[in-house]
């Protein structure tokens, strides 16, 4: 692929990375694969990214507990980014754990690619609160839930949709519906379209593996003109402006309080979107791709 005129490719095995000024591996976890991670380091500059703190993943996350709750894969993990000429992390919190295996990271957030901000604004058929996320948010959605199933009660009007993961035993009301990830596939665009309800929430605990996440929930959603009401913890407290492109909610009631707020004032959802598209607009590929350049091109020097 190219890019910002640059040449890329996928490279698997060290023979087919020879020709790579700097080979880029995505959470290298594999304990039989950290000798060939070593043996690329003869010919190219290695680049360890990460985007999660995966030695601190909660039981309740199961299917990546299974893996990352193991020594081997943690040695693994730990002794990949050792092994790297380049830590690149997506969040400040997660630099301070991978420093503890080398000193050398560098932190490069999430960007959006420019032409979502074009998409027609969402136009749902009823106005909806939108959530959206995988397996590993069990706890956070349960944050949520109870206010979530108050508010569907007390405003009729209104509708609810969960995006990937199917929590609908954990909302229990007949208007949340639910779109799962396979009908969105790889098409990035569908997946962005998809994010068409009128207020997005954005629950989140404050854990140790929570604290070194983004806040790419809420930058998704702020690209698409949508308010947020998200949990006032490290990754949304560094993004949303609290009362003007989204609200920060630090205790139960306010989830309710922000959602039928907003829910009964559509000048001040589409005045409080608009503020965070606008925010959301610092955040495309085209004003961020920079500083990956510069990243590896210091490896080069």
């Amino acid at each position: 692929m190219v890019s910002a005129g640059h040449d890329g490719s996928y490279a698997v095995r060290s023979e087919d990375a020879a020709a790579a000024d700097i080979v880029v591996a995505q959470r290298w976890d594999s304990p039989g694969g950290v000798g060939t991670w070593r043996r690329m380091k003869a010919f190219s500059r290695l680049v360890y990214e990460v985007d999660d703190d995966v030695f601190s993943i909660e039981p309740q996350n199961w299917s990546a507990y299974q893996v990352y709750s193991r020594a081997d894969v943690q040695d693994a993990v730990a002794h990949s980014a050792e092994v790297a000429d380049l830590v690149t992390v997506s969040t400040p919190p997660l630099a301070e754990v991978m420093r503890r295996f080398n000193p050398n990271v560098v932190v490069l957030p999430n960007l959006l690619p420019d032409w979502m901000l074009d998409l027609d604004p969402p136009c749902g058929e009823r106005p909806a609160v939108g959530w959206m996320g995988g397996a590993s948010h069990a706890l956070d959605i349960m944050v949520v839930a109870g206010p979530l199933r108050r508010f569907l009660r007390r405003n009729p009007g209104w509708d609810a949709v969960l995006i990937g993961t199917d929590y609908r035993n954990v909302i229990k009301h007949e208007r949340c519906g639910f779109i799962p990830w396979t009908h969105i596939g790889d098409d990035a665009a569908a997946y962005f379209r998809s994010l068409d309800y009128d207020i997005a929430l954005a629950p989140l605990l404050d854990s140790p593996f929570n604290r070194s996440k983004s806040a790419l929930k809420a930058l998704e959603n702020s690209g698409r003109g949508i308010p947020v009401i998200a949990s006032d913890v490290e990754p949304y407290r560094r993004f949303i402006i609290h009362g003007e492109t989204g609200y920060l909610v630090r205790y139960e009631h306010e989830w309710i309080k922000y959602m039928e707020e907003l829910a009964g004032d559509q000048a001040l959802r589409e005045s409080m979107g608009a503020r965070a598209k606008q925010v959301a607009r610092e955040h495309v590929i085209s004003r961020g791709w920079q500083r990956w350049q510069t990243a590896y091109e210091e490896l080069l020097t």
